[in-house]
């Protein structure tokens, strides 16, 4: 057992019995030294301390907690979603975590906007203005705004933390979620040792009302050109437009670059919705959908679907759910015990394939 993995929250329930374990003494031993009574050898009493520093224990913080009567109102910045999409996963950790934190009267609000429209961020931000929060967990989807409204909070001297993708030269108080740059780094990786490195790649952008591209997806196509150019690619690069309700402009030109190809092709969509490029694909004959390799993004039900019939070689996840419940958890460490957390916290850049999802699948917080 490696003790110093526990934190303030998955210790505020341990027991004496518990502590007993862990330091190899008995429950009599734990009770004296809590309560400074009756004789404990050095040893011993030294054992039982190191356990009581490791796991941060503070007996009956609830109650005392509880008494002070304090409370924190945290508010979340975060798009809407559908059922099974990536943001649900987000806001499920974070409703995790809400949960958890009631016990030290806190509460969280959300304020909801469409990812794909700059206008429904500002809309929600003004919503968020007209009420008082002590802290803010911000998803950076739309990044000259993000910016906009971090310096107004830096003025204001509360608190934010970021959320799927990180800023630099901001004043966040911590960043939760993926290596951007990296994930483009590793999908590269994977799709040359596909498709080869005279191949030609497809970069497809589904198309949404406006023509900026999240902070995220910038990062990991900046990653992943790097990792081309690096790796001596001398096959071509297509960027093409999905329109979700009319694949007919973005089928003929898939069908050119195949037929066009003397070899495999890759394809690549840089958010997770690789399931769109998967729906096109499912339009061409068995022979042309045989020639292209497809790494994505995110695992998502949709996108898992095509990773176990095949159609996806690879998916990408940074693990959603943890980065939405770790972040809140956070900034409630951060006002409750003072504890400033890291300034950057990745999560694990998950590799899976049909293989090995749905051991991912049943891996819940």
């Amino acid at each position: 057992m490696c003790i110093q993995t526990y934190s303030f929250y998955r210790n505020m329930n341990i027991r004496i019995i518990d502590i007993a374990r862990m330091a190899g003494v008995s429950t009599g031993t734990v009770d004296r030294v809590l309560h400074n009574r009756g004789r404990v050898s050095e040893e011993k009493r030294a054992k039982v301390e190191k356990v009581l520093k490791e796991i941060n224990y503070e007996p009956n913080m609830v109650a005392r907690f509880l008494a002070s009567k304090k409370s924190y109102r945290f508010a979340i910045l975060a798009p809407t979603y559908s059922s099974g999409d990536y943001w649900q996963l987000v806001c499920e950790g974070i409703d995790k975590a809400t949960d958890e934190l009631k016990k030290f009267n806190i509460s969280t609000e959300y304020f909801l906007f469409n990812q794909y429209d700059r206008f429904s961020f500002i809309n929600a931000v003004n919503s968020f203005k007209e009420k008082e929060f002590d802290g803010v967990l911000i998803a950076t989807l739309f990044g000259d705004y993000v910016i906009k409204l971090s310096k107004e909070l830096d003025a204001k001297g509360t608190p934010y933390i970021y959320i799927d993708s990180g800023i630099s030269g901001q004043k966040d108080l911590s960043y939760f979620g993926g290596d951007s740059f990296g994930t483009g780094v590793i999908a590269a990786k994977l799709l040359l040792n596909e498709v080869g490195t005279v191949a030609d790649i497809i970069i497809a952008h589904i198309r949404f009302r406006y023509k900026e591209i999240s902070v995220q997806m910038k990062t990991r196509e900046n990653g992943f050109m790097e990792y081309l150019e690096n790796n001596n690619f001398r096959g071509n690069i297509h960027h093409i437009e999905i329109n979700p309700d009319d694949y007919t402009m973005s089928l003929l030109q898939v069908k050119d670059i195949i037929n066009n190809s003397q070899g495999l092709v890759g394809g690549i969509v840089l958010n997770s919705r690789i399931y769109e490029l998967v729906t096109l694909l499912e339009k061409l004959d068995a022979d042309q959908q045989n020639k292209i390799r497809l790494v994505g993004h995110d695992a998502i039900e949709r996108n898992v679907k095509g990773l176990r019939e095949g159609r996806i070689s690879f998916i990408l996840s940074q693990r959603p759910e943890l980065q939405g419940y770790d972040a809140l958890k956070a900034m409630g460490n951060y006002f409750l015990f003072k504890q400033t957390p890291e300034k950057v916290n990745y999560m694990p850049i998950d590799i899976l394939i049909k293989e090995n999802v749905d051991y991912y699948s049943n891996y819940k917080l």
